[in-house]
């Protein structure tokens, strides 16, 4: 019996070296910093995890916003907290910075400093117009500039990330980090061009195409219709309507084509909802993306940063992946679109939009 008890016990010292080399690694925490953290945003970037669409094991969402925002976020730190989201916390900006100071250190730069090194990569979100004071053009009558404390900090946020040509000397933090990941997305995307010292076009139906009313934007055409706005203002009593798509091709060299495994031919619908778009280009920026008639930037690159990328259309939205939802084509027609359908349908819009994130969650992995 002893014998056995003895043997049993060398077994045993054998197995456990063996089974504690096969025990599987545990994945590190991934920060992704994320500003303009309404419930709609927290929401996409919740349903995008679950549903590993951002295909991370381990994911903490860190939500900006600053304290004097024109935003009321209550409703968002409420649904955190209802639906306990332990993974998802907030970090406020605090002070004011006169824009004189926004291309130079100033009293935010510690506190984008401390966000920078404490996160793997950062999301900038849709939201209203840049004051056009910030790219030297006076204010067109149709531009909306409502939310400008959030503008001005994202402004100041980007150009401390990958500076520009408003001041040559100023060293970005890329330069420190140059993979590090930023993903910018609809007035993101426009942030970044004007962070980087560019300009924008203040409304795309007037200045581009010389349209003045909605009824004339309507009828030229899906591939000229940047937003469902018009047709949403003309129905404003009707709920349900779905957002506008429209297919854009790829640029030589893109990121697209080179690193998410995309045919340069492929022309993939996307969600698109703007009226302004990048005109003259910031600093070591170039365009990856237009539109099928090449009048508008539908993505930009970094020349030095190769994971800074910013997307005019919007591939973020839960409802782009969610089966059970609907949406009216038309003020008259029933409940019956559904948006991962309509994707799916038209080949290769899904692959693409998945591919999209695949790639920014593999920028987030990348950091040891």
């Amino acid at each position: 019996m002893k014998k056995r008890f003895l043997l049993a016990l060398g077994l045993l010292a054998l197995m456990v070296p063996v089974f504690s080399a096969q025990a599987p690694q545990v994945e590190k925490e991934r920060v992704l910093a994320m500003c303009a953290p309404s419930v709609g945003q927290i929401k996409n970037i919740v349903d995008l995890y679950e549903k590993d669409i951002i295909s991370l094991r381990r994911l903490k969402l860190v939500c900006i916003f600053h304290e004097n925002e024109l935003t009321d976020y209550t409703p968002a730190f409420e649904y955190v907290k209802s639906e306990k989201l332990t993974w998802v916390s907030f970090e406020k900006i605090t002070g004011p910075v006169e824009p004189a100071d926004l291309f130079r250190e100033n009293p935010w730069t510690p506190q984008f400093r401390r966000i920078f090194e404490a996160s793997d990569g950062i999301i900038f979100t849709g939201g209203m117009d840049i004051p056009p004071a910030l790219y030297g053009e006076e204010n067109s009558l149709l531009t909306d500039a409502s939310t400008p404390i959030r503008t001005t900090y994202e402004v100041s946020f980007l150009f401390h990330l990958v500076g520009g040509n408003r001041n040559p000397g100023f060293i970005p933090f890329l330069e420190a980090r140059e993979d590090y990941p930023v993903l910018a997305i609809c007035l993101g995307a426009q942030t970044l061009n004007v962070a980087a010292g560019g300009t924008l076009i203040q409304d795309i139906p007037s200045e581009v195409y010389g349209l003045k009313t909605m009824e004339q934007v309507l009828r030229s055409g899906p591939g000229q219709i940047h937003s469902a706005l018009y047709y949403k203002s003309l129905h404003a009593a009707v709920g349900d309507l779905s957002p506008a798509f429209h297919p854009i091709a790829f640029k030589k060299g893109s990121m697209f084509v080179k690193r998410m495994a995309m045919d340069g031919s492929d022309r993939p619908y996307v969600l698109t909802s703007h009226h302004q778009a990048v005109k003259k280009l910031g600093q070591d920026l170039w365009v990856s993306a237009v539109s099928l008639d090449g009048k508008i930037v539908e993505a930009l690159e970094h020349r030095k940063y190769p994971n800074v990328l910013g997307v005019q259309f919007h591939p973020e939205p839960y409802a782009l992946y969610r089966k059970g939802l609907y949406y009216r084509e038309t003020a008259g027609g029933e409940l019956g679109l559904n948006l991962r359908s309509f994707l799916i349908d038209r080949p290769p819009s899904m692959t693409f939009h998945r591919h999209l994130w695949a790639w920014f969650s593999g920028c987030l992995l990348a950091k040891n």
